[in-house]
């Protein structure tokens, strides 16, 4: 502005003043029981509650002081779950969040860089006095916390009702890379999907997409079109590669010390086949992998994560929570897992769980944060390869759903008229019998 009046004076943001907040300030929303926005990672996140009427808006809960990224080898550094502040009224919300920005804004660290965000403020005044403080700005007291029902890890895959009559669906994107290669064209498919049947793109945390506004007839020519660009449905994902996400890494972040997005792939079948051999095939955990410290990919809420420490080497994180909620992972004094030791340095840990688990269902996060990190390295110590034959499961595994057969005979004759139809339409056979026989039965 050259003082023409494109800019009004005086030149003073209402909220910051004349700088800005220390360091970067996040923010999420969500409802009762829906995790699926890493709500406990945020500076600030907000949970929407509503009257009994299930139409008003009553208030929402908030949270404060989460984050993820540190630094290797300095405590000072840590990542941190966010803390249950209280509950405000709707029409007090945007006050109760411009008084949390005030507080960071006068009172956040501005010294020390590595130390600058709300979490380190909220954890050097504890809770209690975050709140007393905060309250000085509100003008009012928080609320008590409104009791909520367990949170869910939830991604959205799959095919869901939208609430106006239409249709969306969640689609796995393996690391969120959007590209086309030999057998996997996404970038193709998502040009294909918006240009022919209109859809809206969703970006969801878990790295994935959700496709939106998708008429109901419509439903088996996008799965038609996702099946000729190689892209699984969900229930095609197996569940370790579902709950995984890794950072970008190599070749894309200065900061990477070694491998994330092109390794995770591997990972998830390395860790998959570990379970298989273990007769552990049906369960399943949150996985993670970083190729530094700084915790893009939020590895420190991860039942088990691998966070880069060096080329080729990764620092073994355990414990988050199944529902990614109120607490982190602990790391190990495994500071170096060479990414070939994967197989030798989960083995023990999985044999443990199998072996010590406090019901069917108990997941490897809440079974390394039941029984410490510690422990669990006493017995990771002390296990011999292959142990894990001669340890009986704490709880017999389920039984195994006999796979059905792909093959269905079909008369020569229909065969012929199917590969035509198939053709014209652009598709293979198989696709368009698996339309035609879900559109039977699903009508």
């Amino acid at each position: 502005d050259k003082g023409n009046g494109i800019t009004p004076a005086p030149r003073v943001e209402p909220i910051y003043g004349r700088t800005y907040l220390p360091k970067k300030f996040k923010m999420a929303v969500t409802v009762p029981g829906d995790n699926s926005v890493d709500l406990y990672i945020n500076d600030v996140g907000a949970v929407v509650i509503m009257e009994p009427d299930g139409k008003t808006v009553k208030g929402f809960n908030i949270v404060v002081g989460g984050g993820m990224g540190r630094t290797h080898r300095k405590e000072e550094t840590f990542a941190r779950a966010a803390d249950h502040l209280g509950f405000v009224k709707e029409a007090d919300f945007f006050e109760c969040l411009k008084a949390i920005i005030a507080v960071q804004r006068d009172h956040g660290n501005r010294e020390v860089r590595s130390n600058a965000r709300l979490k380190y403020l909220v954890h050097t005044l504890g809770i209690d006095d975050f709140r007393t403080l905060t309250e000085k700005y509100y003008g009012r007291r928080f609320e008590p916390w409104v009791p909520l029902p367990e949170w869910k890890y939830l991604d959205w895959m799959g095919w869901h009702e939208q609430g106006d009559g239409k249709l969306m669906l969640g689609i796995n994107v393996e690391q969120g890379r959007v590209a086309d290669s030999p057998g996997l064209r996404v970038k193709s498919c998502l040009r294909a999907l918006v240009d022919n049947y209109g859809v809206d793109l969703l970006l969801t945390p878990s790295q994935s997409i959700v496709l939106r506004n998708i008429q109901p007839a419509q439903k088996y020519d996008v799965e038609a079109v996702l099946r000729e660009h190689g892209i699984k449905l969900i229930d095609e994902v197996d569940a370790i590669t579902r709950k995984s996400i890794a950072c970008p890494a190599f070749p894309l972040c200065g900061l990477a010390m070694t491998e994330a997005e092109r390794v995770q792939p591997q990972i998830n079948a390395r860790l998959l086949a570990v379970l298989r051999m273990m007769g552990m095939g049906s369960d399943d955990f949150v996985t993670r992998t970083t190729g530094c410290p700084n915790g893009c990919a939020r590895p420190y809420m991860a039942e088990i994560a691998f966070v880069g420490s060096g080329p080729n080497a990764y620092q073994l994180w355990l414990g988050g929570s199944p529902n990614q909620a109120e607490r982190t992972a602990v790391a190990t004094s495994i500071f170096k897992m060479k990414f070939e030791d994967l197989e030798a340095t989960v083995e023990p840990i999985f044999a443990m769980w199998r072996s010590q688990r406090n019901s069917p269902t108990e997941a490897l996060g809440d079974f390394c944060h039941r029984v410490g990190v510690p422990v669990v390295e006493e017995f990771m110590a002390a296990y011999e390869p292959g142990a894990w034959k001669g340890m009986a499961p704490a709880f017999p595994p389920p039984p195994a759903v006999e796979t059905p057969t792909a093959t269905v005979g079909v008369a020569s004759d229909l065969l012929v008229k199917i590969e035509e139809e198939a053709s014209a339409r652009g598709l293979d056979a198989p696709s368009l019998l698996d339309m035609i026989v879900r559109e039977a039965l699903e009508g």
